[in-house]
């Protein structure tokens, strides 16, 4: 039988790396769901049978993280496969965007959209955007670019910024859907000038993040949103079934408000940001049937993740972050800590792996899926694990990862220790609302493969493995290029 082994295994290693088994691409980048939030990685009080599929048929990384603990960033660097720490832009390197951002991903720059675009794949982005519009702060009214189509998209449709952020509309390409010129859209997000302009927080039926007025006509439905995106993602993929297609798919679920349709309020009896978790399984369970239906799915990548770890820690007994401490936002693992579930039934072999895996690699590993050759500066901190998920065995792997919290401290961990130069900030946007009386001492070191919660300090039993990752983070910083030459 081993002989048989060898040879089944070199048929696919060469199968996959000819051009003509480049697949199509659908990267799933869910909001706000964390690390224990399918069954698959022990949520057993959801229902998550999509989800679970997706693991089941492909390879699950237990040690998967978001590059950041907050959404922004994260999304940057899955497109441009660069830390956002490395930029100034508000957002990137310290909370979130707002609504009147203007676009935060410069038009110069290499994207791995872009270079899939370039190598002739129909290119999509269809949910949540939260990377600015303009050169400027934009005006809903008028065209909004430079935008997703001028950083590698062919379309996009979906959210401008948040679900709890003004404005409350869908754009398509460059236009508001909808809007009725005799309504113009009127956004602020500086409290004294909304004021004095008359400006309100509500919007769509609820109070939102920022002030405007005006643009009712393109308001959406928040129970509607979810099922408009996956129509979105269906008929995309089928007017693109003849040709390779890239489709980024970025659900507003599970963020706040937590507003399930109706379909799914109630129904997982735990609370309705637990229904919203239900409604995007159901949402992947559509793209799964999609695929299905017109024979795509074996010769179809998919990455399953998410843009930050959960914001809740306990929802009647689910552990939305499962056995680790802290939530969205924090540098503990339960803020960057994130499902990762990767399946390719014509190449990926189904399993679970231990490898650390990040959203900031997914450019580099769909490049290297679609065959594409990537500049040497560009996707500069994204590394390639494709021959790693294709079991090679002498594939290079990710040994260290810099993450970032919500106020943009950062941290680095290896596949056994993590360093926290500061356990005060660790908290994220919580550190300066609640202080723990037994928080540890400043800095912390902790050994994950022993303690996954990060309850004991070892920075002075381990003061030298302390000094190597300090010095590697430092490193990392100083280097414009961190991604391995050739990959």
């Amino acid at each position: 039988m081993k002989p048989i082994a060898i040879s089944l295994f070199a048929l696919l290693a060469f199968f996959c790396s000819h051009a003509f088994a480049t697949p199509n691409i659908l990267v799933i980048l869910a909001d706000d769901v964390g690390w224990g939030d399918a069954g698959c990685y022990g949520g057993m009080l959801v229902k998550t049978p999509h989800i679970d599929r997706l693991a089941r048929e492909g390879q699950r990384f237990v040690n998967g993280h978001a590059s950041a603990a907050v959404c922004t960033p994260t999304r940057y660097s899955m497109l441009t496969g660069q830390y956002s720490w490395r930029q100034s832009g508000a957002g990137l390197n310290k909370g979130v965007s707002n609504g009147d951002s203007p676009l935060l991903i410069p038009t110069t720059m290499t994207t791995a959209p872009a270079l899939l675009k370039q190598a002739g794949y129909r290119t999509a982005l269809i949910g949540k955007w939260h990377l600015g519009f303009g050169d400027t702060p934009p005006d809903y009214n008028q065209e909004l670019r430079p935008g997703p189509l001028e950083v590698g998209f062919h379309e996009f449709f979906g959210i401008p910024a948040t679900n709890d952020r003004l404005p409350t509309v869908f754009v398509r390409d460059h236009k508001v859907q909808g809007l009725d010129p005799a309504d113009p859209i009127r956004l602020s997000y500086d409290k004294a000038q909304a004021e004095s302009q008359g400006l309100t927080a509500w919007a769509a039926g609820r109070s939102r993040i920022g002030w405007g007025k005006g643009g009712k006509a393109a308001w959406w439905k928040d129970t509607e949103i979810s099922d408009t995106l996956t129509r979105e993602c269906v008929q995309f993929i089928e007017r693109n079934k003849e040709q390779r297609f890239f489709l980024l798919y970025a659900p507003h679920n599970v963020h706040a408000p937590a507003i399930p349709g109706p379909r799914f309020a109630g129904t997982s009896g735990l609370s309705p940001r637990a229904d919203m978790l239900q409604e995007l399984d159901a949402s992947i369970g559509e793209l799964l049937q999609t695929l299905d239906r017109l024979a795509l799915a074996n010769d179809t990548l998919i990455i399953y993740s998410s843009d930050n770890g959960a914001y809740v820690n306990d929802e009647k007994g689910h552990k939305p972050t499962g056995p680790y401490r802290g939530k969205k936002s924090q540098l503990w693992e339960g803020g960057h800590r994130v499902p990762f579930i990767v399946r390719w039934p014509a190449c990926i072999q189904p399993r679970v792996s231990q490898d650390i895996a990040s959203t900031i690699d997914v450019p580099a590993t769909v490049c290297a899926a679609a065959g594409v050759t990537v500049p040497k500066d560009a996707l500069p901190d994204s590394f390639d694990l494709l021959p790693a998920m294709l079991g090679e065995k002498a594939a290079s792997k990710r040994d260290h990862l810099i993450l970032m919290s919500g106020n943009g401290d950062l941290a680095i961990r290896g596949d056994r220790w993590k360093y926290i130069p500061n356990l005060a900030v660790a908290d994220g946007w919580y550190a300066n609302k609640k202080k723990s009386a037994s928080a540890p001492a400043r800095p912390g070191l902790f050994d994950l493969s022993k303690d996954p919660g990060e309850t004991q300090n070892l920075i002075k039993e381990h003061s030298a493995e302390a000094k190597r990752l300090a010095e590697l983070m430092a490193k990392d910083q100083a280097s414009a290029v961190t991604r391995p030459e050739g990959k």
